[in-house]
């Protein structure tokens, strides 16, 4: 009798186990949501939008993000286009916001020991505003100023000593604009930047150095947007003209 109930305990303990699948069956195996295959992975969300500006204008253009005291976004020369990743608006009422400075060759020529100066200008009615939507692409055209405002004025001296000189002020020496050299070799043109906003800049107490002796700049108010020209000729410094800049 005993050997009656272990047989049929044994046998329905087998019919159990035959019946449970496995717990290890394919738990090397990731299933995705019909247990079939492993789901695609997400496609990466891109928060950025995209602006190609094009520079209309015949100046070289600056795009500065914000204020015209804002970070450069990037730099065209006349013509050029560009397209860019910019971040999407904080809001969607005026939008984005770009200033446009504008880059004007003011002077050049082979006779500039400094090479081409340049003068940095704005239009202050030149702010491009835009909407700017993640995964969205734009186009932004930089416009002809009609209204730019310079704030600087240029002091170019022509050596004509056979020997270098600098431009000092109470005993420091001046960086010439555009390659930033101190010394201005024989023969060549120097050229200076001040910046001369409201009344202009009072030029008072300017020297000439060379190896062997000095000679004084004339006094003289240096006005916004002009370029004042002189000749130093080893003994003394004379004015020779003045300009003002036309953009």
């Amino acid at each position: 009798m005993k050997k009656i109930i272990t047989a049929g305990f044994l046998a329905c303990l087998l019919v159990c186990m035959a019946g449970c699948p496995s717990s290890m069956e394919g738990s090397g195996n990731s299933s995705g949501s019909n247990g079939d295959t492993p789901d695609p992975a997400p496609e990466p969300e891109h928060h950025v939008g995209q602006i190609t500006f094009f520079n209309s204008s015949s100046y070289h253009a600056i795009i500065h993000q914000d204020a015209f005291s804002g970070p450069v976004l990037l730099e065209l020369s006349s013509g050029q286009s560009k397209k860019i990743d910019v971040r999407p608006s904080d809001n969607y009422g005026i939008g984005s916001t770009f200033s446009i400075e504008y880059r004007y060759a003011v002077v050049d020529g082979l006779e500039l020991a400094s090479g081409t100066v340049w003068a940095d200008s704005i239009d202050p009615d030149v702010q491009l505003n835009i909407v700017v939507e993640a995964n969205k692409s734009y186009t932004l055209q930089i416009p002809q100023p009609k209204n730019l405002e310079l704030t600087a004025a240029f002091i170019k001296i022509l050596n004509a000593s056979d020997i270098q000189f600098e431009l000092h002020y109470k005993g420091t020496a001046f960086k010439q604009a555009g390659n930033g050299n101190l010394p201005v070799p024989a023969g060549k043109t120097g050229v200076y930047q001040f910046a001369a906003a409201g009344a202009g800049k009072a030029i008072h107490g300017y020297t000439v150095h060379s190896t062997f002796q000095s000679a004084a700049v004339p006094d003289f108010t240096a006005k916004n947007s002009y370029i004042y020209d002189f000749t130093y000729n080893g003994a003394s410094v004379v004015k020779t003209g003045e300009h003002k800049i036309v953009f």
